[in-house]
């Protein structure tokens, strides 16, 4: 059941009318668990109880840590639960990769031979994720107290709540529980929330899904296109992968907001980044900070030398690479943005630069976003191609002046690059009718336009959200 699918309406509104009308805490939460448990049920019944167990199962283990008092016992403890929820990811998500590459490592004729037949959970990157952090947040609590003590009830909404257990985004305990205790539940928050979702279904299914049939065509021929054509494509991915993600995270939020609870933001129009921290500051904001504060921080981070900080990077953003999917393609991907960020790092401390920017501070800025989005431009193809030989074919083809190829400009993909790049000229000037402001007397008319325009040319074909094969 995706947010893009009539059955979820119906869902949403049987969910909401009870929620708004029942006044006791405890019954809302319990109201709520329902209607997350239905949600999660629907993708496949068989994983809801794997859910509550491991919602459960960490539960209890930070209970554990917070209730020892021996240093090395809560240690050990934190340790189990870790093992726990990434021995789960493993399993389901990388024990057939992991097999099939050891195969070929030692010469093995059948690449299957000891791969299982697994299906993967829903969502199971994203809650695996988010079920660490708590665990680690917990242990650390006697330093900075994030995270207060809840009940298993508040744990299971946190743990199953619907809007964020496919996708994301990676919300924190931390934050989110404290929140079970009072849902603002007002017109206000109805409002926003509604905004946000309207927003987001108009980047997912007028504008990615639209872009993604010109994309998939061209990833399944791509051979026979000229050069003009494959540039095309692959500026068209950009702009797919950013609605279909940044579509559902607003979703995602403004769902949460229609129930009174805040979401972290995901996206902060990443494609005007100058530089590749920067673009890891806007993209998949709750993904960055997940690597940041549990993986690149615990692996040394800054604190050992230049050297040591280089390597951190690299290991982290390959095995945040390596998150998204059990593929070469999605390692070489975070390789080489780990890569990007190390020649970041060093170029902040080169002398040129810095007499570049007090010199030719607006050429600087200019060239800067350029390398910045072409490189992340070219980054995407790995991400997107099937395998690293299409990724490569992709690659070549962009800079081989290829003429003798078919060329194919898609008018509709042509208009919404062009009117991308507008919107993104307006949104850096701080036109503020580009973020649709809530107290603007033209949004409630642009809303309505945009469910219009999403009604109007709804996709014959049903296309799921990116993210959700994580």
């Amino acid at each position: 059941m995706a947010f893009t699918q009539i059955e979820f309406y119906a869902f949403l509104l049987v969910l909401l009318l009870p929620l708004f009308a029942i006044r006791h805490t405890t019954f809302r939460k319990v109201w709520l668990l329902a209607g997350n448990s239905y949600f999660y049920a629907f993708f496949d019944l068989r994983f809801l109880g794997l859910l509550w167990a491991i919602v459960l199962g960490t539960y209890f283990v930070a209970e554990g840590i917070r209730r020892f008092e021996k240093p090395l016992a809560r240690k050990w403890m934190l340790v189990a639960g870790v093992i726990f929820n990434a021995g789960i990811l493993f399993y389901f998500k990388y024990f057939n990769f992991f097999i099939e590459n050891l195969g070929h490592l030692f010469g093995e004729t059948e690449a299957s031979s000891g791969v299982l037949k697994i299906l993967a959970p829903i969502g199971v990157s994203f809650y695996a994720f988010r079920f660490i952090s708590h665990l680690v947040d917990v242990y650390r609590e006697r330093r900075n107290g994030p995270v207060e003590p809840c009940s298993p009830l508040d744990f299971l909404v946190y743990g199953t709540f619907f809007p964020i257990i496919v996708s994301g985004p990676i919300s924190r305990s931390g934050k989110f529980l404290p929140q079970l205790e009072k849902l603002d539940l007002t017109f206000d928050n109805g409002y926003k929330g509604f905004r946000l979702f309207v927003v987001g279904l108009f980047l997912k299914v007028f504008l990615a899904d639209r872009i993604a049939s010109y994309i998939n065509y061209f990833y399944d021929h791509h051979e026979v296109f000229d050069t003009l054509t494959t540039w095309l494509a692959v500026l068209a991915y950009d702009l797919q992968i950013y609605f279909d993600f940044a579509g559902y995270s607003s979703m995602a939020i403004g769902l949460g907001r229609m129930m009174g609870l805040r979401i972290e933001k995901n996206f902060d129009f990443p494609y005007i980044s100058k530089n590749f921290s920067d673009f890891w500051r806007r993209w998949h904001i709750t993904l960055s900070q997940w690597i940041r504060d549990y993986l690149y921080i615990p692996l040394g981070g800054n604190r050992h030398g230049k050297a040591r900080k280089y390597v951190n990077l690299l290991v982290a953003m390959t095995l945040c690479g390596l998150w998204h999917g059990a593929a070469w393609t999605f390692v070489l991907w975070g390789f080489l943005h780990g890569l990007l960020l190390v020649s970041n790092h060093h170029w902040k401390e080169q002398p040129v630069r810095r007499l570049a920017l007090e010199r030719f501070p607006h050429m600087y800025s200019i060239a800067s976003w350029g390398w910045t989005f072409l490189a992340v431009t070219l980054c995407w193809v790995f991400f997107r191609a099937e395998n690293t030989q299409q990724a490569f074919s992709v690659l070549v083809n962009l800079f081989a002046f290829n003429t003798a190829g078919i060329s194919w400009v898609q008018p509709f993909v042509l208009f919404v690059l062009l009117a991308t790049a507008l919107f993104h000229i307006a949104y850096v000037l701080k036109m503020k009718i580009v973020t649709l402001p809530v107290s603007s007397r033209l949004t409630p008319t642009a809303l309505f336009v945009l469910i219009w325009l999403v009604i109007v040319f709804f996709p014959k074909e049903f296309q799921p959200f990116v993210y959700a094969q994580f």
